[in-house]
């Protein structure tokens, strides 16, 4: 029977469907492939919504049909949750009708599928997320397969909102009230085994996904047929409720729940403070909810407050970064054709970390470095961090051995000859990276690609003396790189279209967003990161305290959603002083701005020792107040306190000057990849709406250059404003 676009209801009434595709098989299950047209993923919003409650009531009245599977058309993709873009449309214009009818529309229709008598089944390839999840929660059964992508995750806390389809409702009956907290307030993503053991998923069925995505070829997988055969199963003898066992059952038992969501609301304020409501909202809609039914708890807790959350300023700046995300995302979708092997030269920190991260997408890789003991120290610690997810139950033993069988170390240069692309992570010395250059030119093949990893360089230094210039293309990954989504994927001008493409395509292929910055000095991040490490030092210098620098800026927010909030101090410890030094120094010719204390960081940097590091074991280190004191002996006694007020304002501002010189010289070009950048780059708060939304909602273009200009009078001439910064315009 072919595939049915045209459906006909008992009714008579005629509708077509765009966004689904029908298949009736002769024992009488409706196969209904998702696929949202005019999108790379499918999507919830009113169209898709109408469609399926069209199908739901087609299999309700339709005496043919004995139950439905829903599978997805889109290679690897299931359901990426609600269509953000109306969302975000809805938020802009601050008019919500046409969202709260959908999200009622949606709680009545999932309700009826529920109810039905005839069995919804759920076949799950590829990530299944927000919307698409509490559609799968909907169903009667659900099947996950062993596709790389598949997962699941209610991601809505990270924007602002909370599950709004009754996943806060469904969720905590179906897995337990504890691990239904741990999943939505944490917008924590499960695999599929992990599923399976918790009990979201039914059954986990090995399948190879068909690469032609039709009903007639999908009907075949294994996955869909085991999905088929399941509602097969259900017809015979409905789905009950499974009971819940151990700890879970005992954490559900109404007298507990009391204790189990004020622990999780503890847990949550331990993570990101008051910054944000979504996740405390979301345990209060789960404790109230637990006592009604799952429809009447939808209705009259989940949805008001989300509703209430969907008119935030936090989640309206959220759902925009999410959106910019996907911008950089299709804008490196135009790569051309991906390609599988990579060459890292250098197997230090980064090189070993980006290897890794190549091995573990699928890609062949050659590690080469002059030294053997640091190859084998980098193959160590790769396999340490491969290991560390077979014992999370992430990947399996098997996945570890295929893993690292990818990696081929290496000291020979020939070897990285057949890569298409070779990444460089040597050492930051100029002449070091201009010696590994002409050494891969001289070896590698007429089309291969020289990526730098740089972080202090600029792209044109270092390529000056390249034979193919156009060849060469910046790949900066920021550590650590497994945790770290951005990648500044720098353009000089003499990069070719395809070097860029082919960078830009393997930084996507990693699961980055690869944002496209102009070359020249600390390219972007680095660049505006400098101002507020380098004023940090200075306040130091002045005697201000570490914990007070640190405090002010984690009481802003920094860090905080990666749920380690950090200072500018912390950070430096992070990154490494003499890294953080070196960054400063080569940040040099930018001019009187970007300066720093070189005589109070000496004292930090003992000879033939380790560097001293801020903070020890959560404490400031005795011995870096022991090397301020040192160095302020030599300065004019000066203890009178900062406010924190004045504190964050020369910890930021100098920032917001940065990021505009940044648009004036187009490092790039529009605000809004400022914003993003620093919020994936440094870990800005992403409720603030990055670095030039905060600034634009906190002063006025004027105010901010005569703030700047104040400071400047009493602090020196790094705080001298941008010139055209009082005009606007970013």
């Amino acid at each position: 029977m072919p595939d049915r676009h045209l459906v006909t209801a008992p009714s008579g009434d005629k509708a077509e469907l765009k966004h689904f595709k029908l298949l009736l098989l002769d024992d009488g299950i409706l196969l209904a492939g998702f696929d949202y047209a005019g999108k790379s993923v499918n999507v919830l919003n009113v169209e898709s919504v109408s469609e399926w409650q069209h199908i739901v009531q087609l299999v309700g009245q339709t005496e043919d049909i004995k139950g439905a599977v829903l599978l997805s058309l889109k290679e690897g993709n299931f359901c990426a949750g609600a269509d953000l873009e109306q969302v975000h449309d809805a938020q802009t214009r601050q008019s919500f009708h046409a969202m709260e009818a959908l999200v009622s529309a949606v709680h009545h229709l999932f309700g009826e599928m529920a109810r039905s008598s005839k069995p919804f089944v759920a076949a799950v390839e590829g990530p299944c997320l927000g919307g698409g999840l509490e559609l799968a929660l909907a169903c009667h059964g659900r099947l996950a397969g062993t596709h790389a992508k598949t997962c699941f995750a209610l991601p809505e806390v990270k924007l602002g909102i909370l599950p709004g389809f009754g996943g806060t409702q469904r969720l905590p009956r179906l897995i337990g009230l504890s691990a239904a907290l741990e999943m939505i307030t944490a917008g924590k993503t499960v695999y599929p085994r992990q599923a399976l053991r918790i009990g979201l998923v039914d059954e986990m069925v090995t399948s190879v996904p068909s690469s032609v995505r039709t009903l007639d070829r999908v009907r075949h997988e294994t996955l869909v047929q085991t999905a088929v055969g399941k509602a097969h199963a259900l017809r015979r003898q409905p789905a009950q409720p499974k009971p819940l066992h151990g700890i879970q059952r005992f954490l559900n038992f109404p007298s507990v729940r009391p204790l189990v969501c004020n622990y999780a609301r503890r847990q949550v304020i331990q993570r990101v403070g008051h910054f944000y409501p979504a996740p405390l909202r979301a345990i209060d809609a789960i404790q109230k909810g637990m006592s009604a039914s799952v429809l009447d708890a939808s209705l009259t807790i989940e949805q008001p407050l989300l509703l209430e959350l969907m008119a935030s300023r936090t989640s309206d700046y959220l759902v925009g970064l999410f959106l910019a995300g996907e911008t950089v995302k299709r804008n490196a979708a135009a790569a051309s054709p991906g390609v599988t092997r990579v060459a890292v030269l250098g197997a230090g920190l980064m090189g070993a970390q980006i290897a890794g991260q190549l091995a573990e997408k699928g890609h062949p890789v050659v590690l080469r470095d002059l030294s053997p003991s640091i190859l084998a120290k980098a193959m160590g610690g790769i396999h340490k961090a491969q290991t560390a997810q077979v014992r999370k139950r992430l990947i399996q033993p098997s996945d570890l051995r295929y893993r690292l069988s990818r990696i081929a170390p290496t000291v020979r240069i020939e070897d990285v000859c057949s890569a298409p692309i070779v990444i460089e992570a040597v050492s930051e010395k100029l002449d070091v990276k201009r010696a590994v250059l002409a050494e891969f030119e001289s070896h590698a093949g007429p089309e291969a690609i020289f990526a730098t990893n740089t972080s202090s360089y600029t792209l044109a230094a270092i390529a000056a003396g390249a034979a193919h210039q156009e060849r060469c293309v910046g790949l900066h990954f920021f550590n650590p790189v497994a945790k770290m989504q951005l990648v500044e994927v720098v353009r000089a001008p003499f990069t070719s279209n395809q070097a860029l493409a082919q960078a830009c395509g393997l930084a996507k292929r990693l699961g980055k967003f690869p944002l496209v910055v102009n070359d020249g000095p600390g390219f972007l991040v680095n660049r505006i990161l400098s101002r507020y490490l380098a004023e940090a030092v200075i306040l130091v210098g002045e005697g201000t305290p570490i914990r007070r620098i640190d405090a002010v800026a984690k009481n802003f927010g920094m860090a905080v959603d990666s749920g380690h909030p950090m200072g500018p101090l912390e950070l430096l410890d992070l990154i490494g002083l003499p890294v953080g030094m070196h960054v400063l120094t080569s940040l040099a010719v930018l001019g009187s701005r970007i300066e720093s204390r070189d005589a109070l960081l000496q004292h930090f940097l003992p000879e033939n020792q380790p560097p001293v590091t801020f903070w020890k074991a959560g404490k400031e280190n005795p011995r870096a107040l022991q090397a301020i004191s040192q160095y302020r002996r030599t300065l004019p006694s000066d203890t009178s306190p900062l406010s924190d007020d004045l504190l964050q304002e020369r910890l930021f501002l100098p920032m917001v000057d940065e990021a505009v010189r940044c648009l004036h010289e187009t490092i790039v070009e529009k605000p809004w990849q400022i914003d993003f950048a620093l919020t994936y780059g440094i870990g800005f708060p992403a409720f603030r709406g990055g670095l030039l939304t905060w600034a634009r909602q906190t002063i006025t273009p004027s105010q901010l250059a005569q703030q700047l200009e104040a400071l400047s009078a009493k602090y020196g001439k790094r705080f001298e404003p941008c010139p055209g910064l009082a005009d606007g315009g970013w």
